[in-house]
């Protein structure tokens, strides 16, 4: 992303900060705990409201429990910008109505996007009426996954439409049952289906919406969110080792201990076992997630189930995080010397040497993309622009990092000039013998380096100072 400050000052001093055209869009992230209605006891979708309002509608991604003894999913409807609808769904060989599940979702803007510490993160929907069935027939799409993933990512799944219903789940049991299938996942692409597991009550003639998202496995990142809350943030590609319900209940790590028991969303990312199947968390600590693959019941009673693998997100806490750059530019001017009493006192008048010093520092939570930061000082005609060292110590161009509370992660990278209003930046300096240019109108400083955000500790700055000669 570029992002371009152009800083304008006469006397008095103006200023304003603007974008190019050619920025990237910032993006929203939030998960939540949520407590899905007993459908047995209330027999109706659960409104959920987020944390804080999105842009755009974002996609939004669960965990079915282990609560309740009946093989039961999560679905999805109805997202907005302010929230979503979720309800357990049971195949026909159950009643339908379902204890409470007590989870969490992660709700996402889609795009290609990427944290403050450049984990990858694509979230893609997935439009289709490709199904996979053990007693149906199988048909996989392959599904291209943008963001440039140098190794297998971890992946979340969850239908986010029910455009095929027949029936009024969570009141009634649910046709055609769907959850969705992933597998072949890798850096440039997976695939993806319908699955229907070994149901075959109702059909489907219309696409569904497969909401998809794939972030760098073993990826561990740390933020402050719009709550001004430390958050961390960790993703998994879990081992191929977690099986039916039938069979127990399988843990996978995070990595490392959270200091209390995470947010966490998990889904399928193989289709080892025909029956087909999806998790359903049946433990969780602060450093293990137990998971076990459910099947439904409407073609045999088991549920046992053969090696799947697990893509996980989990989350210290409750967030929703704004992933945007906040540069805020702030100029000030000093004299630093007068013809007249030289540097002792020095007033703002013909030929006095002004020093402008403008502070730029990053509120945000994303950084501006590798050496894209570019900082544009407009000079009024009254001033004669320092060129040189001989005006002005270490310029013309001083670069401070000194005063930031954490290191800016900034270098000078070039120094451009103009003299017809900005028009174009080829100008070469011709100094008089103190070595100002009175011809210069416009300088442009393009910083090198990524600009640290906020999840650095602070909030990271720099300071440009000049020097310029009063006509």
């Amino acid at each position: 992303m570029l992002r371009r400050l152009t800083s304008i000052h006469r006397f008095p001093l103006l200023l304003a900060a603007t974008l190019t055209p050619s920025a990237a869009l910032a993006w929203q992230l939030e998960m939540a705990p949520v407590t899905v209605n007993d459908t047995l006891l209330v027999p109706a979708w659960t409104q959920v409201n987020f944390l804080a309002p999105f842009e755009t509608a974002p996609l939004v991604f669960v965990l079915p429990t282990s609560d309740g003894d009946d093989p039961a999913s999560l679905r999805i409807r109805n997202v907005t910008t302010t929230g979503f609808e979720v309800a357990q769904h049971e195949s026909s060989s159950t009643d339908g109505p379902h204890v409470a599940m007590q989870t969490a979702y992660l709700a996402v803007v889609p795009g290609t996007h990427q944290m403050p510490d450049g984990t990858r993160v694509t979230a893609i929907t997935h439009t289709t009426a490709s199904t996979v069935s053990r007693l149906l027939g199988n048909t996989w799409d392959t599904v291209p996954l943008p963001g440039g993933f140098t190794g297998t990512p971890a992946v979340l799944a969850t239908v986010q439409s029910v455009r095929n219903e027949t029936r009024n789940p969570p009141v009634t049991t649910s046709a055609p049952f769907l959850v969705a299938g992933i597998r072949n996942v890798g850096a440039a692409s997976l695939q993806a289906s319908l699955d229907r597991a070994e149901t075959t009550d109702g059909s489907v003639g219309i696409s569904e919406d497969i909401a998809i998202l794939a972030i760098d496995a073993g990826a561990s990142s740390s933020f402050v969110d719009r709550f001004n809350n430390d958050v961390t943030l960790v993703s998994v590609r879990s081992a191929n080792n977690i099986r039916g319900r039938d069979n127990g209940c399988f843990t996978a790590g995070y990595g490392a201990a959270f200091p209390a028991v995470p947010l966490a969303v998990a889904s399928m990312n193989t289709r080892n076992g025909n029956n087909g199947g999806w998790f359903r968390r049946c433990s969780e600590s602060a450093a293990l997630l137990g998971l076990h693959v459910e099947e439904d019941q409407d073609n045999d009673a088991e549920r046992n189930h053969i090696n799947e693998r697990a893509g996980i997100v989990a989350a210290s806490r409750a967030f929703h995080v704004n992933f945007a750059v906040d540069v805020n530019v702030a100029k000030s001017v000093q004299s630093l010397s007068d013809p007249v009493g030289g540097g002792s006192n020095p007033r703002s008048i013909p030929s006095a040497v002004m020093e402008y010093t403008i502070e730029v520092e990053n509120r945000g939570s994303a950084s501006p993309d590798n050496d894209t930061l570019v900082v544009t000082d407009t000079i009024p005609t009254e001033l004669a622009l320092c060129v040189t060292t001989a005006c002005y110590a270490g310029g013309p161009i001083v670069l401070d990092v000194s005063a930031s509370p954490v290191t800016p992660g900034v270098s000078l990278l070039s120094v451009e000039y103009s003299n017809n209003g900005g028009a174009s930046f080829d100008y070469a300096p011709a100094p008089d013998a103190a070595g100002f240019d009175g011809n210069v109108d416009a300088v442009r400083v393009t910083l090198g380096g990524t600009f640290a955000s906020v999840a650095t500790g602070g909030s990271p700055s720099f300071v440009l100072r000049l020097a310029a000669r009063i006509e």
